[in-house]
C-alpha cells in the first residue's frame, strides 16, 4: 500500500484521457503554485505524530492511517486473514453488530474503511464537521472494539470462495498470477487464497492478526479538512491511544526478480486477449525516481501522448488501449504494462511494443518530448489536490513514502528539473525490451501456449 499510495502521489500511473493544452496546463501550474498545501507536524497530548492540513473551506474532515505489516507476512496457511481481518471491522463493533454499526455509519453521513495490502493497512474515514466527535467513535469502536462475529465472517467467506470458483475465467487474475509466479516465484508476493486457507480463517485467527499488526511503532496518520491542531490532536488520543507501542513487525525478504520470460500464453475462451508486460522498475527512493515519471509518461504513461499508445493503437488499430507504469511494494519494483487486443491482432501488438520499447530504448526521447511531459506531469498536479479527499490521499501517501514533510510543494519543482539526460538515463536503464516479460491471456492467433 504504501508503495501504491506513493506512485499514485507522482502520479505515474497510465493516464487514458487526453492532456488539456500546453497552456491551460501552464495556468493550472501558476494557480496550483500560488496555493502551497500547509502540512504541519502535530503531536497529541498523547504523543501521537500526525500530518496535518487544516483549512476550513468546506465543512468536512479526512483522516487516513497506515500502519506497516500486511498480507505478505501472514502464515501460508492463512492466505488471506489479514484482509479478512480489515473487512471485519466494520462488520460491526462494541455493543452494535454489523447491521446496527452499518447504520449508524449512514445516520452519521460518514464514510469509515479498512484495507489490507501486501505491506500494510489502511484507514479511510471521512464525515462532516458537525458529526466528527461521533465520528472518531466509529473509528475507535471499530479499531479497539471489533466483534468478529461468526455471521458476516461466514459471509464474507462464502464471498471469497465463491471468488475461487470464478476466478479462473478472470483473465485479469491469471494474467497477474503468471506475471508474478514467473518474476519472484518462490515470494509471499506470488501467493494467492486458497479454499483450505479461506476455511482455516477463524475468530482465533482473526484477532491475532489485529494483535499482531495494530499498534503504534508504525502508525502514520494523516488528517485534512475542517479541524484545528488541538481537536486534531484530541481525536486522534481518542482514536488510537488505546493501542499498545508495540514494535515493527517482521517483513519478508527483498525480491529477486527471475530472468525474462519473452512470451507465456494461458488459453481461456474469449474474443479478445489481456497482455501484460513487466521488467525490472526502481523503488520511490532511488534517485531515478522522479526522471522516471518523465520517462514513463513518454513510454506509456501519457494516454494518447504516449508513444505506445500512438504506434500500437493509434497507428495501427491493434489495442483498445495501452499504457505502462511502476508498480512498487515494499519489497519489490517493476515496470509494468497492459493492453487488450482482438485475438487476431496480439501478436503483431506485441511485436510493435517491443519494436517501440527497442527504438525509444536505443535513440532515447526528444527535448520536445521531455518538456512536453514536464508541462503536463506539473499542470495536472493540481487536479490531484482539488478537494479535501485527494490531498488527504496525496499527503498520506508522501508521509507513507517517507518523504519530507513539505514534500507536496516541492514536487513539480523537483519535475521541472528534470534534463533529457536524465530522461534518457533512466530510459537506458529500465526500457530495455529484453528485460521484460509478456503474459497473454486469451485464445491469441499464432502464438502457443506457454507450459504451465
Amino acid at each position: 500500500m504504501r508503495k501504491l499510495l506513493a506512485a499514485l502521489a507522482l502520479a505515474l500511473t497510465p493516464v487514458v484521457a487526453l492532456p488539456a493544452p500546453a497552456f491551460a496546463q501552464a495556468q493550472s501550474e501558476s494557480a496550483a503554485a500560488r496555493h502551497r498545501v500547509p502540512v504541519t507536524r502535530i503531536v497529541s497530548p498523547g504523543g501521537i505524530e500526525a500530518w496535518l492540513v487544516s483549512d476550513a473551506t468546506v465543512p468536512i474532515v479526512v483522516m487516513r492511517a497506515y500502519w506497516r505489516g500486511g498480507s505478505a507476512i501472514e502464515p501460508a496457511r492463512l492466505t488471506g486473514a489479514t484482509g479478512v481481518m480489515a473487512d471485519m471491522l466494520t462488520e460491526g463493533a462494541g455493543a452494535m453488530d454489523a447491521n446496527a454499526f452499518k447504520e449508524r455509519l449512514q445516520d452519521l453521513n460518514m464514510s469509515l474503511s479498512f484495507g489490507a495490502g501486501w505491506d500494510g493497512i489502511g484507514m479511510s474515514l471521512t464525515t462532516l464537521s458537525e458529526n466528527r466527535d461521533a465520528a472518531f467513535e466509529m473509528a475507535r469502536l471499530a479499531l479497539n472494539e471489533p466483534r468478529f462475529d461468526a455471521d458476516p465472517l461466514a459471509r464474507i467467506k462464502r464471498q471469497m470462495l465463491v471468488g475461487i470458483r470464478t476466478r479462473e475465467t478472470n483473465a485479469n487474475y491469471l494474467a497477474n498470477l503468471a506475471l508474478d509466479q514467473a518474476l519472484y516465484p518462490d515470494h509471499p508476493y506470488a501467493r494467492r487464497t486458497s479454499r483450505e486457507s479461506i476455511e482455516a480463517i477463524d475468530r482465533a485467527a482473526l484477532q491475532e492478526r489485529r494483535g499482531a499488526l495494530f499498534n503504534r511503532a508504525t502508525l502514520q496518520i494523516t488528517v485534512v479538512g475542517d479541524i484545528d491542531a488541538e481537536a486534531a490532536g484530541r481525536a486522534i488520543d481518542h482514536v488510537f491511544g488505546a493501542l499498545p507501542q508495540g514494535v515493527r513487525p517482521p517483513e519478508p525478504g527483498d525480491v529477486t526478480l527471475s530472468a525474462a520470460t519473452p512470451l507465456i500464453v494461458r488459453q481461456l475462451p474469449q474474443p479478445q486477449s489481456l497482455i501484460l508486460f513487466a521488467g525490472p522498475g526502481i523503488q520511490d527512493e532511488d534517485p531515478d525516481w522522479i526522471p522516471l515519471s518523465v520517462a514513463n509518461y513518454i513510454l506509456g504513461g501519457g494516454g494518447f501522448s504516449s508513444r505506445l499508445m500512438d504506434s500500437v493503437r493509434e497507428q495501427r488499430g491493434l489495442v483498445y488501449g495501452i499504457g505502462t507504469g511502476p508498480s512498487v511494494r515494499e519489497h519489490s519494483a517493476v515496470i509494468r504494462g497492459s493492453a487488450q487486443s482482438e485475438n487476431g491482432d496480439v501478436r503483431e501488438a506485441i511485436e510493435v511494443t517491443r519494436a517501440e520499447m527497442a527504438r525509444l530504448y536505443a535513440d532515447g526521447a526528444t527535448q520536445a518530448e521531455v518538456n512536453d511531459a514536464i508541462t503536463y506531469l506539473t499542470g495536472s498536479f493540481a487536479l490531484d489536490l482539488d478537494s479535501d479527499a485527494k490531498i488527504a490521499n496525496v499527503v498520506h501517501g508522501y508521509q507513507i513514502a517517507g518523504r519530507d514533510i513539505d514534500y507536496i510543494n516541492r514536487r513539480n519543482g523537483l519535475i521541472r528539473a528534470v534534463t533529457r539526460d536524465d530522461v534518457n538515463r533512466v530510459i537506458r536503464r529500465l526500457f530495455n525490451p529484453d528485460a521484460y516479460t509478456f503474459v497473454v491471456v486469451g485464445q491469441p492467433e499464432g502464438l502457443g501456449a506457454a507450459p504451465n
